[in-house]
């Protein structure tokens, strides 16, 4: 028993008989394509874009360099730019944006069902996109059928994203204002307690020559007090007096940093993000619009149309051999 031939001529004319039902289905297709556009809602695409400003340009060991001027970029490398990623991406964005623009009552979902949560996390992933280009460029877009919404959350991710990461540079550098000022505290006790016992000591054994060794550019001046203990006062002011100027020259050193680290925390509120495109309200909805739907749709009905035709009149072809 043979096969029955099927070549691309056979293709062709079976095509051509059944033009009719081709393109009437086509026609269907494409009418069915229409009416779900029309019924279904539109989706409306906001886009904002960012750069990222270096972190480390208004950092206290940039802004007092003392071995040389040394260039800083104002740009962020790769590796911020990485990290910056890793925040854009998590759901820490997504629960902030929707409490604050209360995202929750637009899809009409409760925050405190976890499974509602759960889909509110999935629909924000579904809609929100940010895509990073070769020069640190980002691009953050996202999809809903109210377009001033869409532009609002594309303008208040930009906003939390910022903030978060700016938060982070400013919470390290107020922890290392109130260590400096709470190491400086201590210190000023410490001073203010040798400074009685040295007052108490000179006045009781008559010793107010500077005798401290440690002062190795002043000349160390004879005692002309007296007495029992005399030898033991000498030395315990010596060695007070030693503490004590160290103690003196470390607060000098520690203040100078406290009041750079006070210097640089005035330019927290620079923003970390330079705001390269504000998103707007879209006016036309997200692609493909009615025209590309009908053509998509009568393009479909026709292909799927054309292949049905050609399998049954070739296995109708193949089962009249058969008999």
């Amino acid at each position: 028993m043979s096969t029955p031939r099927f070549d691309i001529v056979d293709v062709t004319q079976t095509l051509r008989n059944n033009r009719k039902t081709i393109l009437i289905v086509s026609l269907v297709a494409a009418i069915l394509g229409a009416t779900l556009y029309l019924v279904s809602e539109r989706q409306y695409k906001a886009i904002g874009g960012y750069i990222m400003t270096n972190p480390l340009y208004t950092d206290r060991n940039n802004l007092f360099q003392e071995n040389g001027i040394q260039f800083v970029d104002y740009f962020a490398g790769d590796d911020d730019v990485d990290k910056l990623m890793s925040l854009v991406e998590s759901d820490t964005i997504k629960y902030l944006v929707a409490d604050k623009l209360n995202l929750w009552a637009h899809y009409k979902l409760d925050k405190s069902k976890p499974k509602e949560v759960k889909k509110m996390v999935d629909v924000f992933k579904d809609n929100y996109k940010v895509v990073r280009s070769e020069y640190n460029a980002c691009e953050v877009s996202y999809c809903d059928t109210e377009p001033q919404t869409a532009a609002d959350v594309v303008n208040e991710s930009i906003r939390t994203i910022e903030s978060l990461f700016r938060g982070y540079y400013i919470s390290q550098r107020a922890k290392m204002t109130l260590s400096l000022e709470s190491k400086i505290k201590d210190m000023d006790s410490s001073i203010a307690s040798m400074t009685d016992t040295l007052a108490a000591l000179r006045d009781r054994y008559k010793i107010y020559d500077i005798i401290n060794p440690a002062r190795q550019n002043i000349m160390v001046s004879g005692g002309h007090g007296g007495g029992a203990g005399y030898g033991l006062a000498m030395e315990q002011i010596q060695n007070i007096s030693s503490l004590k100027d160290q103690l003196v020259s470390d607060r000098a050193r520690y203040t100078s940093r406290l009041n750079e680290y006070k210097t640089t925390s005035v330019t927290d509120n620079i923003p970390l993000l330079h705001v390269t495109g504000v998103a707007k309200a879209p006016v036309k909805p997200k692609p493909p619009g009615l025209a590309l739907t009908i053509i998509s749709a009568a393009l479909v009905g026709l292909f799927f149309s054309s292949i049905y035709i050609l399998i049954r009149t070739y296995y109708r072809s193949l089962i009249a051999i058969q008999r």
